[in-house]
């Protein structure tokens, strides 16, 4: 039974408990617009490039408003604010769905609409991230996040599947109107969590609010590396922008393609639901670089074969090794932290975390139109693990990591 999620803080927090409904919920929408986007742009243009694309019009957006919606975070109601940017992410999603009606859908809207969601996103985050430790106590933190994976994992699994059961059966613009649907279910459970104001020290945001996050991390070597493994993990062995050329290659179409994208977050749901061994790892560091290699070998043999089956495993092998780098990741970030800074801190992890993918999406739609997709995957993989060797050697504060020992004697960990 050790080796299951751990739900204490479900049971400990009711604050806790609405905002991980509210969540689950709507990210399972979301996952089938994120689905869903990219497919309709490569449907119409036939190209992989401007699937790219679609990556590089909300990157912008994101960087921006990531750092923008930490300094908010922190200088106004977090409750607040994530009713109003979750009211923006459904109203996208509705003018996706009036535009995926049309008889002539429009592509230009694809990418406004793609870019102001991943603005309201790139807010949304750093509100989660900030909220989340002032409803639980510090040594139950990586279990929440463990379940926030759990929700997460199983949104990106759920939903893509989903995704290509209703586009292939109903059309992009049922597909859309779903993701309206749980948005509607958030915004219930999110109205009942108590208010949120600033924590005392939090100063108002502006400029100088936003600097004083960065200037923070400039001190926190630990806290960089976290971010940066994961930018390194993500923008060169996560070939989403390749998913849909990648499903005919293997010979399938929209359902085969939403098994891709679904067999990532699969791996991941799994190692979520037996990841209470997590909680009783010190050396966290090191379990991140191993845990990113581990994505790194198994994203480079995906390229390598044309079995269909193989490739869904070898997907699948990613996701719960990029579970398990998260948790630890999430945690380190959330105990190095102060809680005046977490919403600035979570935005620049935002901007990272989510700047990557999207880095991605261009760099893989790039070298896959140039060299063809086997050789953007596997390049992909293998940069991976030599950067996480690389960081293995050349940042020994992070490699070392150990999060602090609670003063329970009696409690058992695990050592990697």
């Amino acid at each position: 039974m050790r080796l299951l999620v751990d739900t204490t803080p479900l049971r400990v927090s009711r604050d806790f408990r609405r905002l991980w409904v509210g969540q689950a919920v709507s990210f399972v929408g979301s996952m089938i617009t994120v689905a869903a986007l990219p497919y309709q742009v490569f449907h119409q243009t036939g190209s992989s490039l401007a699937v790219g694309l679609l990556g590089l019009a909300q990157l912008g957006p994101l960087l921006v408003f990531s750092l923008v919606g930490g300094a908010f975070a922190d200088s106004v109601d977090k409750r607040r604010l994530l009713l109003g940017v979750t009211a923006v992410s459904a109203g996208c999603s509705a003018l996706l769905a009036v535009n995926a009606s049309l008889d002539r859908p429009q592509l230009w809207l694809l990418y406004v609409l793609g870019a102001v969601a991943s603005a309201a996103f790139a807010v949304s985050f750093p509100v989660l991230r900030s909220l989340l430790p002032l409803l639980l106590d510090e040594e139950v933190r990586p279990a929440a996040f463990a379940l926030q994976s759990t929700y997460g994992s199983f949104g990106m699994m759920a939903g893509p599947a989903v995704a290509g059961v209703i586009i292939a059966g109903l059309g992009l613009t049922s597909a859309y109107v779903a993701d309206v649907f749980t948005y509607g279910i958030a915004l219930v459970a999110f109205r009942g969590i108590a208010p949120s104001p600033p924590v005392v020290g939090a100063g108002r945001a502006s400029t100088t609010s936003v600097l004083q996050g960065v200037r923070f991390l400039r001190g926190h070597s630990v806290i960089v590396s976290v971010f940066s493994i994961d930018l390194l993990a993500m923008v060169f062995g996560m070939p989403r922008a390749l998913f849909p050329a990648l499903a005919v290659r293997l010979g399938g179409g929209p359902r085969l393609y939403g098994l891709l994208l679904s067999s990532v977050a699969a791996g991941a749901f799994v190692a979520s639901l037996t990841s209470g061994w997590t909680t009783r790892v010190r050396r966290q560091g090191r379990a991140v670089l191993l845990a990113v290699a581990a994505w790194g070998v198994t994203i480079a043999i995906a390229g390598l074969t044309r079995e269909p089956l193989l490739v869904l495993a070898m997907l699948a092998g990613a996701g719960a090794s990029d579970m398990i780098s998260g948790v630890y990741r999430s945690t380190i970030a959330a105990d190095l932290t102060p809680d005046d800074l977490r919403g600035r801190v979570s935005g620049v992890e935002i901007a990272v975390y989510a700047g990557g993918p999207v880095l991605g999406d261009v760099e893989a739609g790039v070298v896959g139109g140039l060299a063809g997709v086997p050789f953007a995957i596997v390049s992909g993989g293998v940069a991976c693990v030599l950067g996480a060797a690389l960081f293995a050697v050349r940042v020994r504060p992070f490699a070392r990591y150990e999060r602090p020992q609670r003063s329970d004697p009696a409690e058992q960990r695990l050592q990697l």
